[in-house]
C-alpha cells in the first residue's frame, strides 16, 4: 500500500548551504541527508522521498567518456527483502573536455514542483537490461540491490521524469519511480516491447504512475530569505 504523500518542506537558505556542505568544498555535487537531496540546478532542487523508502549508498556511475551519473537510491521492500518499489534519482553531468550537451525539450511534458520535466511511463525487464549491458546503470544498480540481499524483480513498471537541468546543457535530472511488475508478467514476455525492450503503458496507466510518483517525492525549492 502507498504511504500518504509527505508534506513539502520549505528549507531555509542557511539549512541548504548546510546540506550542500557549506557549498565551496562541494560544489557541483548532490548532497543527501536520510530522505532528502540536494541537487545543484539553478536554483537548487530539493527532494524529499517517502520515509516508506530506504536510502541505499550512492552510485557514481561513468557513462562512455561523455557523462558521469551520480544515482541516489531508494528502495522499499517486504519484510522476505522482495523490492516492491524503487526511487532513483540521477543527476548526469558532463565529463570536462567532453563534446556533448543534454539538449531536448520537456515533450511530452510533465509538471513536476514547479518545473515542467520529459515523462515517460512503461515496463521493462531490468535483468534482461543488466545482462546486456552490466557495466551501464541498470547492471550496476541491480548488482548493488542483489549485493545487499534485495530480491530484485525482472519487470518493472517505471515512471520517469528528465530535464536539462541548466542553461549550458551541461547537466540533467532524472527522476525515476519503480514499482515490481513480475505478477503481471508470468509468462516473462513483454508482448508488443519497443526496440529498447521497453513497454509503453497507455494514457490512463501512465497517469496513474506518475500520481504514485508524487505521492513518492516531493520536489521545492530553497527559501530565499526575506529583503
Amino acid at each position: 500500500m502507498l504511504k500518504r504523500r509527505p508534506a513539502p518542506v520549505e528549507l531555509s537558505l542557511s539549512a541548504i548551504l548546510l546540506l550542500m556542505g557549506c557549498a565551496t568544498g562541494f560544489a557541483g555535487a548532490v548532497q543527501q541527508k536520510g530522505q532528502t537531496l540536494v541537487l545543484p540546478t539553478g536554483p537548487a532542487l530539493i527532494l524529499h522521498v517517502d520515509t516508506a523508502f530506504k536510502p541505499l549508498p550512492s552510485l557514481q556511475i561513468p557513462i562512455e567518456s561523455l557523462t558521469i551519473a551520480d544515482r541516489r537510491l531508494f528502495v522499499d521492500a517486504a519484510d522476505n527483502s522482495l523490492i516492491r518499489r524503487l526511487v532513483i534519482v540521477q543527476y548526469e553531468t558532463v565529463r570536462p573536455g567532453a563534446n556533448f550537451k543534454f539538449r531536448y525539450p520537456p515533450k511530452p511534458p510533465a509538471e513536476f514542483g514547479a518545473t515542467t520535466y520529459r515523462f515517460g511511463a512503461y515496463v521493462y525487464d531490468d535483468e534482461a537490461a543488466a545482462e546486456k549491458e552490466p557495466a551501464k546503470e541498470a547492471g550496476i544498480t541491480r548488482k548493488l540491490l542483489l549485493s545487499r540481499s534485495f530480491k530484485v524483480p525482472r519487470f518493472f513498471r517505471v515512471a520517469r521524469l528528465a530535464r536539462v537541468a541548466d542553461p549550458a546543457g551541461a547537466s540533467e535530472v532524472i527522476v525515476f519511480y519503480m514499482e515490481n511488475a513480475d505478477a503481471d508478467f508470468p509468462d516473462g514476455i513483454l508482448a508488443g516491447a519497443d526496440e529498447d525492450g521497453d513497454l509503453s503503458l497507455d494514457a490512463a496507466a501512465a497517469q496513474a504512475l506518475l500520481a504514485h510518483l508524487k505521492s513518492s517525492v516531493v520536489a521545492s525549492g530553497a527559501k530565499t530569505p526575506r529583503e
